[in-house]
Protein backbone atom coordinates (compact mmCIF):
# COMPACT_ATOMS: atom_id res chain seq x y z
CA UNK A 1 0.00 0.00 0.00
CA UNK A 2 2.87 1.97 1.06
CA UNK A 3 4.02 1.79 -2.67
CA UNK A 4 0.92 2.51 -4.49
CA UNK A 5 0.54 5.96 -2.47
CA UNK A 6 4.01 6.62 -3.12
CA UNK A 7 3.34 6.14 -7.13
CA UNK A 8 0.30 7.85 -7.30
CA UNK A 9 2.41 11.19 -5.38
CA UNK A 10 4.87 10.68 -7.98
CA UNK A 11 2.41 10.25 -11.18
CA UNK A 12 0.74 13.53 -9.91
CA UNK A 13 3.51 15.46 -9.41
CA UNK A 14 4.37 14.93 -13.08
CA UNK A 15 1.20 14.99 -14.15
CA UNK A 16 1.25 18.87 -12.44
CA UNK A 17 4.49 19.58 -13.62
CA UNK A 18 4.15 18.75 -17.32
CA UNK A 19 0.69 20.44 -17.52
CA UNK A 20 2.17 23.64 -16.05
CA UNK A 21 5.22 23.51 -18.13
CA UNK A 22 3.36 22.65 -21.42
CA UNK A 23 0.05 24.37 -20.98
CA UNK A 24 -1.55 27.79 -21.71
CA UNK A 25 -1.46 28.39 -18.34
CA UNK A 26 2.40 28.92 -17.97
CA UNK A 27 2.92 31.81 -16.43
CA UNK A 28 6.55 33.26 -15.81
CA UNK A 29 8.05 36.01 -13.64
CA UNK A 30 9.02 38.78 -15.60
CA UNK A 31 11.69 41.37 -14.30
CA UNK A 32 10.90 45.16 -15.67
CA UNK A 33 13.67 47.85 -14.98
CA UNK A 34 11.68 50.86 -14.61
CA UNK A 35 14.67 53.29 -15.86
CA UNK A 36 15.03 50.42 -18.73
CA UNK A 37 11.34 50.94 -19.77
CA UNK A 38 11.13 54.68 -19.37
CA UNK A 39 14.01 55.21 -22.05
CA UNK A 40 12.46 52.47 -24.80
CA UNK A 41 9.14 54.51 -24.05
CA UNK A 42 11.07 58.19 -24.41
CA UNK A 43 12.71 56.60 -27.60
CA UNK A 44 9.80 55.11 -29.20
CA UNK A 45 7.57 58.38 -28.60
CA UNK A 46 10.67 60.96 -29.15
CA UNK A 47 9.24 63.39 -31.64
CA UNK A 48 12.58 64.49 -33.12
CA UNK A 49 13.95 61.25 -33.95
CA UNK A 50 15.43 61.65 -37.30
CA UNK A 51 14.28 65.06 -37.40
CA UNK A 52 17.62 67.12 -38.34
CA UNK A 53 18.33 69.36 -35.76
CA UNK A 54 20.12 72.99 -36.17
CA UNK A 55 23.21 73.94 -34.13
CA UNK A 56 24.41 77.45 -34.17
CA UNK A 57 27.84 78.88 -33.24
CA UNK A 58 28.75 82.38 -32.98
CA UNK A 59 31.94 84.23 -32.33
CA UNK A 60 35.39 85.72 -33.34
CA UNK A 61 37.23 84.23 -36.27
CA UNK A 62 40.64 85.31 -38.25
CA UNK A 63 40.47 84.86 -42.18
CA UNK A 64 42.78 83.72 -43.79
CA UNK A 65 44.69 86.75 -43.90
CA UNK A 66 44.57 87.39 -39.87
CA UNK A 67 41.77 90.14 -39.85
CA UNK A 68 39.44 89.14 -37.18
CA UNK A 69 35.77 88.88 -38.39
CA UNK A 70 32.73 88.11 -36.85
CA UNK A 71 30.99 84.79 -37.49
CA UNK A 72 27.47 83.29 -37.30
CA UNK A 73 27.92 79.54 -38.36
CA UNK A 74 24.74 77.52 -38.86
CA UNK A 75 24.81 73.66 -38.98
CA UNK A 76 21.84 71.43 -39.58
CA UNK A 77 22.50 67.66 -39.05
CA UNK A 78 20.49 64.89 -37.00
CA UNK A 79 23.04 65.21 -34.06
CA UNK A 80 26.86 67.28 -33.89
CA UNK A 81 28.32 64.33 -35.11
CA UNK A 82 26.58 63.55 -37.91
CA UNK A 83 27.06 64.93 -41.41
CA UNK A 84 24.68 68.13 -42.70
CA UNK A 85 24.30 71.36 -44.05
CA UNK A 86 25.39 74.22 -42.74
CA UNK A 87 25.13 78.24 -43.38
CA UNK A 88 27.93 80.71 -42.43
CA UNK A 89 27.44 84.38 -42.45
CA UNK A 90 30.88 86.75 -41.80
CA UNK A 91 31.48 90.54 -41.51
CA UNK A 92 34.19 92.13 -41.09
CA UNK A 93 35.91 95.71 -42.12
CA UNK A 94 39.03 95.92 -44.83
CA UNK A 95 39.80 98.93 -44.41
CA UNK A 96 37.25 101.73 -43.15
CA UNK A 97 34.69 99.59 -45.31
CA UNK A 98 32.60 97.23 -43.77
CA UNK A 99 32.26 93.91 -45.58
CA UNK A 100 30.04 90.98 -45.42
CA UNK A 101 30.18 87.31 -46.52
CA UNK A 102 27.74 84.32 -46.33
CA UNK A 103 28.25 80.52 -47.54
CA UNK A 104 26.63 77.71 -47.44
CA UNK A 105 27.54 73.73 -48.31
CA UNK A 106 27.85 70.52 -46.95
CA UNK A 107 29.34 69.29 -43.26
CA UNK A 108 31.41 66.22 -43.21
CA UNK A 109 32.21 65.29 -39.79
CA UNK A 110 35.57 62.99 -38.98
CA UNK A 111 38.00 62.06 -36.66
CA UNK A 112 41.34 63.33 -35.91
CA UNK A 113 44.48 65.78 -36.44
CA UNK A 114 47.89 65.25 -36.28
CA UNK A 115 49.03 65.86 -32.65
CA UNK A 116 45.12 64.45 -31.18
CA UNK A 117 43.73 61.64 -33.21
CA UNK A 118 40.25 61.96 -31.14
CA UNK A 119 39.31 65.26 -32.40
CA UNK A 120 36.16 65.68 -33.98
CA UNK A 121 36.62 68.11 -36.99
CA UNK A 122 34.56 69.61 -39.56
CA UNK A 123 34.65 70.21 -42.55
CA UNK A 124 32.77 72.61 -44.34
CA UNK A 125 32.23 72.12 -48.23
CA UNK A 126 30.98 75.13 -49.99
CA UNK A 127 27.98 74.84 -52.60
CA UNK A 128 29.66 77.79 -54.19
CA UNK A 129 33.21 76.56 -54.70
CA UNK A 130 34.88 78.66 -51.75
CA UNK A 131 37.69 77.61 -49.71
CA UNK A 132 37.91 74.59 -47.80
CA UNK A 133 37.10 75.52 -44.21
CA UNK A 134 37.87 73.23 -41.24
CA UNK A 135 36.75 73.42 -38.06
CA UNK A 136 37.79 71.78 -34.90
CA UNK A 137 35.79 70.78 -31.75
CA UNK A 138 37.17 71.82 -28.72
CA UNK A 139 36.49 70.21 -25.01
CA UNK A 140 33.62 73.30 -24.33
CA UNK A 141 31.90 72.95 -27.33
CA UNK A 142 33.39 75.25 -28.96
CA UNK A 143 34.84 75.36 -32.49
CA UNK A 144 38.41 76.66 -33.92
CA UNK A 145 39.35 77.06 -37.50
CA UNK A 146 42.20 75.17 -38.79
CA UNK A 147 44.74 75.92 -41.15
CA UNK A 148 45.64 73.41 -44.00
CA UNK A 149 48.22 72.17 -41.80
CA UNK A 150 45.45 70.79 -39.59
CA UNK A 151 46.09 73.16 -36.77
CA UNK A 152 44.61 75.74 -35.31
CA UNK A 153 44.56 79.20 -37.01
CA UNK A 154 45.14 80.94 -34.30
CA UNK A 155 45.88 80.54 -30.40
CA UNK A 156 43.66 83.24 -29.45
CA UNK A 157 41.09 82.02 -27.24
CA UNK A 158 38.97 84.80 -28.35
CA UNK A 159 39.32 83.21 -31.88
CA UNK A 160 36.81 80.38 -31.24
CA UNK A 161 33.04 79.72 -32.51
CA UNK A 162 30.90 79.22 -29.41
CA UNK A 163 28.10 76.72 -29.29
CA UNK A 164 24.89 79.43 -28.66
CA UNK A 165 21.90 76.50 -29.29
Amino acid sequence: MRKFVLLAAMAATLTFTACNSCGGNNRQRVVINSEMESDSIFMINDSTMADLQTFVFEGMMPLDDGTPANVVLTIQALSLSDNGEYDISTSYMSGNTPMMWNDSGETVVFMGVPNDSTAIVYELISYNNNPLLMMMVNADSSLTKLDRKMMPASNNPYHRLKHKK
